[in-house]
């Protein structure tokens, strides 16, 4: 009976044990699988945000692309030619040209081929004959857009256009115009001459056209370059009709005109007396 209890107390003692034992490993793999799960939470969450917000360079980066595209997107094309014989539309169309090229950055061996297929109606035949011309006379092909400008000016530009011009400009006087208006006529005529000449000459060459009125205020000033007496010469304008309009305001009868206070007839005018007959 003895041996009995003893082996049924060591054989409750064993099952403490492994119970014991069997709780503690199912602790352990409960708190391993916790720290795999909120580590493998942690790697999600930063692959998560790596991949949602950019890098440090992304921000600089694609504004500049979005930028790129919309300027490429903007599109600016070449007007035609049709070849008429108006010298200013056709400084106009070359003008044009000119600016659209500097703002596509066309290189200069395009630029030819580009016009050439800009040029309709006579223009597109006078050149055809041209090349053709030139095919027949064993000359190059025209492959500069500065020989291109020359045939084409020499073609459309009346030969006594730039002389005309300067004519007009050395003539040039304001007269019965406004500086506003004198000033625009200035400036277009020394843009159509291409005048390469000192500011300094500019200004004396403004001013000798100038109403004298003005011109003599404007002398007295201090002014640095053509756009300071271009500006000087409005504002002397501006005030000198200011002070007339309030000269006028303060002055309303005219010189000549004799004024009537209160007197039915004029003064020019007597009035007429009445006498009475003498009675004999």
């Amino acid at each position: 009976m003895k041996q009995n209890a003893e082996k049924e107390a060591q054989n409750e003692y064993l099952r403490k044990q492994l119970h014991a034992f069997m709780r503690q490993q199912r602790r352990g793999t409960r708190s391993s699988s916790s720290s795999s799960h909120t580590v493998r939470g942690e790697e999600g969450r930063e692959e998560s945000q790596s991949e949602g917000s950019p890098t440090d360079e992304e921000p600089f980066r694609n504004p500049r692309r979005g930028r790129r595209q919309s300027t490429n997107d903007f599109k600016v094309d070449i007007p035609e030619f049709e070849g008429k014989l108006d010298p200013d539309d056709f400084l106009e169309w070359m003008q044009t040209v000119e600016r659209i090229f500097e703002y596509k950055e066309v290189p200069d061996q395009q630029k030819v081929t580009i016009v050439a297929l800009k040029l309709r109606k006579y223009a597109s035949l006078w050149w055809t004959n041209l090349l053709t011309k030139r095919v027949r006379q064993g000359k190059g092909k025209i492959r500069t857009w500065e020989k291109m400008k020359a045939k084409l000016k020499a073609r459309f530009l009346p030969p006594n256009y730039i002389q005309n011009n300067y004519a007009a400009l050395h003539h040039l006087t304001q007269g019965s115009m406004s500086v506003e208006e004198y000033t625009r006529e200035f400036e277009k005529l020394l843009i159509k001459c291409d005048l390469q000449e000192e500011e300094e000459q500019t200004i004396v060459r403004y001013l000798g056209g100038l109403d004298p009125k003005y011109s003599h205020v404007v002398e007295l000033q201090s002014y640095a370059t053509f756009d300071d007496v271009c500006v000087l010469a409005h504002k002397v304008e501006t005030q000198m009709r200011s002070r007339s309009f309030k000269r006028e305001m303060a002055n309303p009868v005219p010189k000549g005109v004799p004024s009537n206070k209160g007197s039915p007839y004029p003064t020019k005018f007597k009035k007429p007396t009445t006498s009475n007959p003498q009675v004999p």
